[in-house]
């Protein structure tokens, strides 16, 4: 499976909404039942359910997903 890295996005991609919403609007992503399934637990605010996702993968490719986490938000400006 091929699934998208989020550190590998370009710089200035937009918000984390901006980013969801491209993914909802694209059919071949929307595909992947995985994606449907974190993308539902998305929309209902199972906050929870998609850090558990994220984490069973990052630990599934040996990836330390706190630190990882932390790089992904640094891409986004607080405001």
């Amino acid at each position: 499976m091929n699934m998208m890295n989020p550190m590998q996005m370009p710089k200035g991609i937009g918000n984390p909404r901006q980013i969801i919403q491209g993914i909802m609007g694209n059919s071949q992503m929307m595909q992947n039942p995985m994606i449907r399934n974190v993308m539902g637990m998305a929309q209902k605010g199972d906050i929870s359910g998609v850090e558990n996702f994220g984490r069973n993968i990052a630990k599934e490719r040996g990836v330390d997903f706190d630190s990882e986490f932390e790089k992904f938000k640094r891409q986004f400006p607080m405001k």
